[in-house]
């Protein structure tokens, strides 16, 4: 019985978890380059297994409910890094990856990386985020000048029929990762299947629920009532 009280207490933590990550999905439906998060849940014992921890007999303690197969379950916020829809802005900041790979920036306190490419040009003309931060090329922060520039499928900042500098790419692969100007990547967050599974996530917590109340209900009874004399 009290077992049944842990492995649904357990299961309520881990709907709270997912609907904190559902609603941050949600809220960043619009952001550019953003990655939904998602839900993976495990039992203990699944967990223990894979750490390689055993629980040797002479160990486990003589209570009635000590679990010999624990039921409880871990949930773990888990990335999907699937490619979102690329969007055509115009705008020649605006940089889009297709394929694998991160765009590096220059945080100043150390090289950071990200898919969001809404960037713009500061007053030195250093492409950057919209907090300031600098885009890194092969040489360092990309500064494009004044005259006409592009940027190639492959990073290449051209002006002039010369190359300047090359988008630094991390984590990319040179024959299928392109660089697509005036376009940014979407986030990969659909609102449609984000609020079916919010929907779904509150029906398995209110089961969950309902199942500590009828434990707690029936564990009342046996407290007041078994071995009554009639």
């Amino acid at each position: 019985m009290i077992r049944s009280l842990y492995s649904a207490s357990s299961g309520m933590v881990a709907q709270s978890l997912k609907q904190d990550i559902i609603a941050n999905n949600i809220a960043n439906a619009q952001t550019p380059g953003f990655k939904r998060s998602r839900v993976v849940s495990e039992s203990f014992s699944d967990v223990m297994n894979r750490e390689n921890v055993s629980f040797p007999e002479m160990d486990r303690p003589a209570y009635p409910d000590s679990p010999l197969n624990p039921t409880l379950v871990q949930a773990k916020d888990n990335i999907d890094f699937s490619q979102g829809s690329i969007q055509m802005t115009g705008k020649p900041e605006d940089l889009a990856i297709s394929g694998k790979g991160y765009f590096s920036i220059d945080t100043g306190k150390g090289v950071r990386y990200t898919r969001a490419g809404d960037f713009r040009l500061d007053k030195d003309r250093y492409l950057c985020t919209q907090a300031g931060e600098k885009v890194l090329g092969e040489k360092g922060p990309i500064k494009v000048p004044d005259a006409q520039w592009q940027i190639d499928e492959d990073g290449s900042v051209v002006s002039a029929g010369q190359t300047i500098d090359k988008i630094k790419i991390t984590g990319g692969d040179a024959k299928t990762t392109r660089i697509l100007q005036g376009s940014i990547e979407g986030s990969n967050v659909s609102i449609v299947r984000e609020m079916v599974g919010m929907i779904t996530n509150m029906r398995a917590y209110e089961a969950n629920q309902k199942v500590i109340v009828a434990s707690d209900e029936t564990l009342g009874k046996a407290v007041s009532e078994v071995g009554k004399v009639a």
